[in-house]
Order: C-alpha cells, then sequence, then structure tokens
C-alpha cells in the first residue's frame, strides 16, 4: 500500500468511525423523543378525561338545579287558616308568607 493509500484508509476509517458515534447519539435522542412524545400523549388523555368529567359534573349540577326549580314551581302550599279572624289579620299572614317565597 502507497502512502496515499493508507491516507485514503485511514480518512474512511475515521469517518466511518465518526459516523457510527452519530448514529449512536441520534438513536439516543430518537428514543428521548419517543418517550416525551409518550408521556405527552398521556398527559393529553388525562386532560381530555378531566375535560369529559367536569362537563359532566357541570351538566348534573345543571340538571339538578333545573330539578329543584321545576319542584319549587310546582310546590303546593297547604295553609290551614281559622275563619275566626279578621280579614286583615288573613291577608297579613298570606302576604308575609309570599315574602318568604
Amino acid at each position: 500500500m502507497s502512502s496515499e493509500e493508507r491516507g485514503r484508509a485511514s480518512y474512511l476509517d475515521l469517518l466511518i468511525s465518526t459516523l457510527m458515534e452519530h448514529e449512536k447519539n441520534l438513536n439516543t435522542i430518537v428514543e428521548k423523543l419517543e418517550e416525551v412524545s409518550q408521556s405527552l400523549r398521556e398527559a393529553v388523555e388525562r386532560l381530555e378525561v378531566e375535560k369529559r368529567e367536569a362537563s359532566m359534573k357541570e351538566a348534573i349540577v345543571e340538571k339538578r338545579g333545573e330539578e329543584r326549580a321545576s319542584s319549587e314551581r310546582d310546590t303546593l302550599t297547604y295553609i290551614r287558616l281559622k275563619l275566626g279572624r279578621k280579614t286583615e289579620d288573613i291577608i297579613k299572614i298570606i302576604e308575609s308568607l309570599k315574602k318568604e317565597e
């Protein structure tokens, strides 16, 4: 082998070893990116589940509020009054009951 061929061979050996080292580094980086990607995917899924649960809770609370409102509107109040009272007293009693609602 001539010195020129040895120089080329040395250069190719250096190039090959450098490329192999870069490949190892790139593999390590790709593995880390895959882990980060998986973690992000899991975090997004958890957020979506929490968002769905929150909207479901809001819907339940709203429905209960509507049920209470409708039940309050449909409430029948039974009042038993003695007839021996004056008409003005009965009117005052009824008006005071209206104010409490």
